[in-house]
């Protein structure tokens, strides 16, 4: 009997501990800042906390661009943020942060369709190995080396 009420002490205490933590102490933004007028380019938009931030700016009214590499997965995340968010502004340009060609492409294209820049969101990343751009540069296993010098 004492082992069962020791167990169910254990549980309690555990579910306690958990619910408070967890639910009552996580931090939600609850901003209600609207971004009417706004233009945001989140790199790596296509999934994970990438879509989740595009999501959420395209739910506050900003014009979101989405750069990633692959074009299918790109497109259906905009079909799903402009369904969830009712935003038609999202759209997506090609941008792999592992090329300073593409990245140079993705710069003129936007500054010659976009007329303002108001947010830059740096997600994405590319951890595949071996891939190196042909002007011989080194690669560390991430896109940071190419990317971030890159938008200086």
């Amino acid at each position: 009997m004492s082992v069962f009420l020791t167990t169910l002490a254990a549980v309690v205490t555990v579910y306690v501990f958990l619910y408070y933590h967890i639910f009552k102490c996580s931090r939600r933004c609850e901003s209600a800042v609207r971004l009417k007028g706004k233009t945001a380019i989140v790199t790596g938009g296509n999934t994970g906390i990438g879509k989740a931030t595009a999501l959420e700016l395209a739910r506050r009214g900003a014009r979101v661009v989405l750069a990633c590499r692959s074009k299918q997965r790109a497109e259906a995340a905009v079909f799903d943020i402009r369904r969830e968010s009712g935003n038609s502004e999202v759209l997506y340009m090609h941008l792999d942060l592992a090329s300073l060609k593409s990245v140079r492409s993705f710069a003129e294209t936007f500054l010659q369709t976009e007329p303002r820049l108001d947010l830059l969101i740096n997600n994405a990343e590319d951890r595949r190995k071996g891939r190196k751009e042909k002007t011989g540069g080194r690669r560390n296993g991430g896109v940071e080396e190419w990317g971030v010098s890159s938008w200086a």
